[in-house]
């Protein structure tokens, strides 16, 4: 029997620390009433719990997300009710990143900043001009922890790089960016959140951040 799904998105206000977003939640159901799904978007990306059902009510899919949209938790039954996946998969990331780092054959430039790029010529001197540019980012730990993305916000940030607010670190290490250039810029403690650190970067943390430079 085909499934007929009755959609109802519910408008929620959540807070986080230091900032406050709008959460959509969503819920989907089989055309005897029974739940096909349900979980909550924020600013774009999942957040929280995603469950999925089979058709008899059981559960069929877990998703856990954390404030930052990345899948920590994973857990997936089978039709008998036999949990067959409970994992969490961002752990295979982290490990996949922290080897890419480590494996990456670094070009040091002022300050000890490390440069690599996918795409683009490294450059060893700073391009002062032009100063305003569009880019993509990702921030890492060298343990390949994320931090912050907005690849998976999908909203690019533009900054200018005589007068953003960037750590130091990051803004330097965008100089030697050109339009269309893809890579990464290593930034050494000092030159990112010292022996403070913050609530998600640990005293002392060198940084990684992926960029991606859509306009300059």
């Amino acid at each position: 029997m085909k499934s007929f799904l009755l959609t109802i998105s519910v408008c929620l206000f959540l807070t986080f620390p230091a900032t406050s977003v709008f959460a959509q939640k969503t819920v989907e159901k089989y055309e005897n009433g029974e739940k096909k799904y349900q979980g909550r978007m924020a600013d774009g990306i999942k957040i929280g719990k995603h469950s999925f059902w089979y058709e008899d009510g059981s559960k069929k899919r877990e998703e856990k997300y954390n404030d930052l949209g990345i899948l920590i938790q994973l857990k997936e039954w089978d039709e008998a009710g036999n949990i067959v996946t409970d994992e969490n998969p961002e752990e295979k990331f982290e490990k996949f990143r922290e080897d890419q780092f480590n494996n990456i054959t670094w070009i040091e430039v002022k300050y000890n900043l490390g440069l690599s790029k996918v795409k683009g010529e490294i450059y060893t001197e700073p391009i002062l001009e032009p100063s305003d540019m569009i880019l993509h980012y990702a921030t890492y730990l060298e343990n390949g922890k994320e931090i912050d993305s907005s690849f998976r916000t999908k909203k690019p940030i533009g900054i200018n790089l005589k007068k953003s607010g960037l750590i130091d670190g990051f803004q330097e290490g965008l100089k030697y960016f050109q339009e269309g250039d893809n890579g990464f810029i290593k930034v050494p403690a000092r030159m990112a959140y010292g022996s403070e650190g913050t609530r998600e970067v640990p005293p002392n943390s060198t940084l990684i951040f992926q960029v991606y430079i859509l306009k300059r």
